[in-house]
C-alpha cells in the first residue's frame, strides 16, 4: 500500500504541474468568496457602531481567514466528478484495479492542495494585515486544530463520496451535489459565522455534519472555543466521520449491484 501510494503521488504531483492557469484560478475562486463575505461583515459591523454580536472587524477578520484555510483543506470535489466516470464507463477499469477507486481520489485530494496552498499564504497574510486580523487562540487551540482539520476534511470527502454514489441510480449528480452544497452553505458557517445564526438555527446546524466540516475547524483555530467545548467538538465530529463511513459503505456496496458498465 505505500508503495501504491508513493507511486500515486509520483504521477499526482506530474498531472498537477500540468495545469497552472486551472492553478491560478482555482486559488482565485478560493479567496473570491471569503473576501466578499468579510467584507459584507466588516460593512455591517462599521454600521453597528463596530461591532455584530460579539464580532468586530478584526474578529470577522480572523474568522473568514481560517475559513478560507479550513475550506481549502477541506473540500472536496468527488461528488461531481464521479458521475463522468459512470456515465462514460470510466469507472468500470478502475474497479479491475487492486485498489479502490477512492485511493486515487485521496491522493488527487492531496495533491492539488499540496500545490495550492503556498499560494494561498501571501493572500491571506495581506488580508490579515489590511484588516487587523486577531486570533486569541492558546498553544492548545493550535494543537487541537490539527486533529479537528483532518477529521473535518474526512467528514467532506466521506460525505461527498455518499453523494457521488447516487451516480450508480440516477444519470445526472450535479443537481444533488448542488442541493447538499446550499444547505452546506448556510449550515457550515460560510455565509455567516455559527455564533452569529439564531438559537433555532444554531440547533440545526449543530445536529447536521455540515458544522463539523468547517465551522468547528475554524472556531478552533481562532480560539473561540473553551478546552471542555473543544473536546466535545471533536467528539462530534468523531461521531459524524464513523457515520459517514458506514454509511458510504452501505451506499457503496448497493451501488456496485446496480452498476450496469455505462451509466446506472
Amino acid at each position: 500500500m505505500i508503495g501504491a501510494y508513493r507511486a500515486l503521488f509520483v504521477a499526482g504531483f506530474q498531472n498537477a504541474s500540468q495545469y497552472r492557469v486551472q492553478l491560478f484560478l482555482y486559488v482565485f475562486f478560493s479567496v473570491l468568496r471569503p473576501i466578499i463575505f468579510l467584507a459584507a461583515w466588516v460593512a455591517v459591523a462599521q454600521a453597528r457602531g463596530g461591532s455584530v454580536g460579539t464580532f468586530g472587524v478584526a474578529d470577522f477578520a480572523a474568522y473568514y481567514i481560517a475559513l478560507t484555510i479550513v475550506l481549502h483543506l477541506a473540500l472536496a470535489w468527488d461528488a461531481y466528478e464521479f458521475e463522468f466516470l459512470v456515465r462514460q464507463g470510466r469507472l468500470s477499469p478502475l474497479l479491475l484495479r487492486p485498489l479502490h477507486p477512492i485511493h486515487y481520489a485521496v491522493v488527487n485530494n492531496i495533491v492539488w492542495k499540496l500545490f495550492t496552498i503556498a499560494a494561498l499564504v501571501p493572500v491571506l497574510a495581506l488580508t490579515a494585515i489590511t484588516f487587523g486580523a486577531r486570533f486569541q487562540g492558546e498553544p492548545w487551540h493550535y494543537a487541537l486544530f490539527v486533529p479537528s482539520l483532518v477529521l473535518g476534511a474526512a467528514i467532506r470527502f466521506l460525505f461527498g463520496w455518499i453523494v457521488a454514489t447516487a451516480a450508480f441510480w440516477i444519470t445526472r449528480v450535479s443537481s444533488v451535489s448542488t442541493f447538499f452544497d446550499r444547505i452546506q452553505f448556510i449550515f457550515s458557517g460560510q455565509i455567516a459565522p455559527l455564533a452569529l445564526l439564531p438559537g433555532a438555527l444554531q440547533v440545526i446546524a449543530y445536529a447536521m455534519p455540515f458544522a463539523y466540516m468547517f465551522g468547528v475547524p475554524v472556531d478552533i483555530l481562532r480560539g473561540a472555543t473553551t478546552f471542555e467545548q473543544t473536546l466535545l467538538l471533536l467528539a462530534g465530529q468523531g461521531f459524524w466521520l464513523a457515520v459517514c463511513y458506514l454509511a458510504l459503505q452501505v451506499a457503496w456496496s448497493r451501488g456496485l449491484r446496480q452498476y450496469s458498465g455505462v451509466g446506472a
